[in-house]
């Protein structure tokens, strides 16, 4: 059951590390759009994948307590698994719009101090064959596009623009390090989240097998 909750909680966590990228490399006046179309096909995605794979011996279990002792279907237990099941999906939904608005605010808070969309540009220079990354970024262009947002952004002084520029060359190691410490910490959130949902319907599907048993033993009996 462990090997099972991580492969699927891999595959979820690759799902949120390429949905992330995805929105990073997307451009053009329909970004924040894209990237809450991205974002919201990506929690459904990962959301449907940790639902549907609940380890296959606790859907066994539950799918037993539909059944009374005497073999029949009984609708309402049927409802009941079926309800507990749908929780796991809801509170993974709850837990993973949370995490969304954390990243959307962390995207904000990037975006006020250096645009998204020269993110690219930054990454390409990064991985470029060029042995000096500044003069990567020049080839680019990038210190020109920052001035020109800069200028709209801020009072147009040719100062301010070259002391962000400083700022941002001393600090970037810094803020990508945040970066990815906050992805992982969400990540963790999720996976914290799923575990345990995990944990309360084990919880729950042997307490609902308990009460039945004693429930149609009763009926037997009587």
């Amino acid at each position: 059951m462990a090997r099972n909750n991580s492969i699927v909680l891999l595959f979820a966590q690759i799902c949120f590390v390429v949905a992330f990228c995805i929105a990073l490399f997307t451009r053009g006046v329909v970004f924040w759009f894209m990237l809450f179309v991205v974002v919201l096909i990506a929690v459904y995605i990962c959301v449907e994948t940790l639902t549907r794979g609940i380890p296959v011996i606790l859907l066994e279990r539950s799918r037993e307590n539909c059944f009374r002792l005497d073999g029949s279907r009984s609708d309402r237990r049927a409802r009941l698994e079926t309800k507990s099941v749908n929780k796991i999906r809801s509170d993974l939904w709850a837990i993973s719009v949370i995490v969304s608005i954390i990243g959307a605010a962390g995207l904000l808070a990037l975006h006020s101090i250096f645009p998204l969309k020269l993110v690219p540009d930054v990454v390409s220079a990064a991985w470029s064959t060029s042995e000096d990354f500044k003069t990567a970024l020049r080839e680019r262009g990038v210190a020109r596009k920052f001035a020109d947002w800069a200028d709209k952004e801020s009072s147009g002084r040719m100062e301010d623009t070259q002391e962000r520029q400083q700022w941002l060359w001393m600090t970037w190691p810094i803020i990508l390090c945040s970066m990815v410490i906050a992805l992982f910490g969400c990540l963790s959130l999720v996976r914290f989240a799923y575990l345990q949902s995990l944990r309360e319907f084990e919880r729950g599907i042997a307490t609902r097998s308990e009460q039945y048993l004693n429930l149609d033993i009763g009926r037997l009996q009587g």
